[in-house]
């Protein structure tokens, strides 16, 4: 093994679905071998949760049922519902009365939330971040 390198283990499913990832990254140089991207993958990763941790989500997601989003924003001090409007296809900010907003646009990067948008019908969002 090479020096600064150290070997875990994964689950061979986990294993096959990054490879298919790794495969059908179209960003990635030709020439990288799956190690140095997965790697580079775990560093933006680790990456983005030095940054959360130092500064903090000011917006937490709490659930999500059958139509609405419960957040808690930390700015305001207060819970908001995000509810998901099936027959339009988007999603409306209860606090902000906008289906364009910061609370709107984080509902989208919720793994749990995109599971119950998919349910809905939703596609690929298309929202403008104000």
């Amino acid at each position: 093994m090479a020096k600064g390198w150290r070997t875990v283990n994964i689950r061979e499913t986990r294993l096959h679905d990054l490879n298919n990832i790794y495969e059908n990254d179209r960003k990635r140089p030709k020439n990288q071998e799956f190690s140095g991207w997965l790697d580079n993958l775990l560093f933006v990763y680790a990456e983005f949760q030095k940054e959360l941790k130092q500064y903090g989500p000011f917006i937490e997601y709490k659930d999500a049922n059958e139509n609405i989003i419960y957040l808690y924003d930390h700015r305001i001090k207060q819970s908001v519902d995000v509810y998901i409007n099936g027959k339009k296809k988007e999603l409306q900010c209860q606090a902000d009365e906008r289906t364009d907003c910061l609370h709107v646009g984080f509902c989208y990067a919720i793994a749990e939330v995109y599971k119950v948008l998919i349910e809905h019908g939703f596609k690929e969002p298309k929202i403008k971040i104000k």
